[in-house]
């Protein structure tokens, strides 16, 4: 028992007496050698950083992996239409008319995507939600999802989910 006791005590005597140094870059201390000032260079974030700021951007999932567009573009005559492509996609949507902030089915005509030079130009299903028309700076913010399917293959689908657009100027 006295053996146990013995044992217990130098194992917490090990972990408490071993200090592990960390280095804190939110800590208010400068630290020489680490940090070129006050909590940021060295291995710290870069000294005098200011972000850009991304207001206007387009967001989605294509067969459920996240990619992302070098193009996207929003026109409204009547309808509004977001088209958005990279080197192996091309999409058009229809979201229709009107500018309600409100839910509404993707329109099949105008609607159509190119992946691979493969033709997806039967939409089966596509939904959006418009979470800001502001017609001062003419740009429009919302959500979408939508499922093509091929003209070759009817068991070939092409899904796009989790859809954001922010900003998008007409």
């Amino acid at each position: 028992m006295n053996g146990r006791l013995t044992i217990m005590f130098l194992t917490c005597l090990l972990l408490f007496s071993c200090k592990k140094e960390e280095q804190s870059c939110s800590d208010g201390i400068f630290t020489p050698g680490k940090e070129e000032k006050l909590d940021c260079g060295g291995v710290c974030p870069p000294c005098d950083f200011v972000p850009t700021p991304v207001d206007t951007y387009l967001s989605t999932k294509i067969n459920d992996v996240p990619t992302s567009f070098s193009t996207f573009s929003l026109e409204k005559s009547p309808d509004w239409i977001l088209s958005f492509e990279n080197d192996t996609l091309n999409i058009k949507l229809n979201f229709g008319q009107g500018d309600s902030l409100d839910g509404r089915p993707i329109q099949a005509i105008g609607s159509n995507a190119i992946f691979n030079t493969v033709n997806y130009s039967y939409i089966s299903e596509g939904f959006t939600v418009f979470s800001e028309v502001n017609h001062t700076e003419n740009y429009l913010s919302g959500y979408f999802n939508a499922k093509f399917v091929s003209d070759n293959d009817i068991y070939d689908t092409l899904k796009i989910t989790n859809g954001e657009f922010q900003k998008i100027n007409w």
